[in-house]
């Protein structure tokens, strides 16, 4: 039987009940990773424990890559530890590319193997800054390899798609954070004031 193809409303429906279900979106006082305070928080280092959730994400991810795909696809895959990394070897595998992934702690480093002059689409889970991709993407070309697109989950609308043009990659997101809390209340099921903490914090 084949596998019907949801809608990207749809898509984004299920992902927003699947967070809150899970409490991967938490709505009250946080500091993102720069420190700057945030009325919610998107913790998908828990998507794993979920396989529904886990499934939704793929597909949704999925779903963006299809359309990067028939551009300019991707030659391998670079994953930002943890989650982009997780995320990275499920799409390398369905896919059957060279994944790589770059430390944290060791500027220029590389985990694998990078072809001179592969084509690296850099995938993380939620784009803030931007700036943990831009360190992957450097340690990418630094081995030889090129660099023009990343792909996350979410975008928190927090300056990493200037950050990356600046530095010569185009920023691919399934959906915005803001995008998820206006499909919840549509729903009911985040309340008009919770969404509109999501919705209205832009930093």
């Amino acid at each position: 039987m084949q596998k019907s193809i949801k809608d990207r409303e749809e898509l984004i429906s299920e992902l927003g009940r699947a967070f809150l279900k899970t409490a991967a979106l938490r709505i009250g006082d946080f500091k993102t990773s720069t420190g700057a305070k945030t009325p919610y928080y998107i913790d998908l280092r828990r998507v794993a424990s979920f396989p529904n959730l886990f499934s939704i994400v793929i597909e949704c991810l999925e779903s963006e890559l299809n359309k990067i795909s028939k551009k300019s696809p991707p030659d391998a895959i670079c994953g930002i530890p943890i989650t982009g990394l997780l995320f990275g070897s499920i799409i390398a595998r369905e896919r059957s590319l060279p994944l790589v992934y770059s430390p944290t702690d060791s500027e220029h480093k590389i985990i694998g193997v990078v072809a001179p002059g592969a084509n690296f689409l850099v995938t993380d889970d939620v784009s803030e800054t931007g700036l943990s991709i831009v360190s992957a993407a450097k340690a990418v070309r630094s081995n030889g390899g090129v660099v023009s697109i990343a792909l996350t989950l979410l975008d928190r609308s927090e300056g990493a798609i200037r950050i990356l043009k600046e530095n010569g990659i185009s920023l691919h997101c399934f959906a915005t954070a803001h995008e998820v809390a206006l499909k919840l209340k549509e729903n009911l099921a985040l309340s008009e004031e919770e969404a509109e903490m999501v919705e209205n914090h832009v930093i």
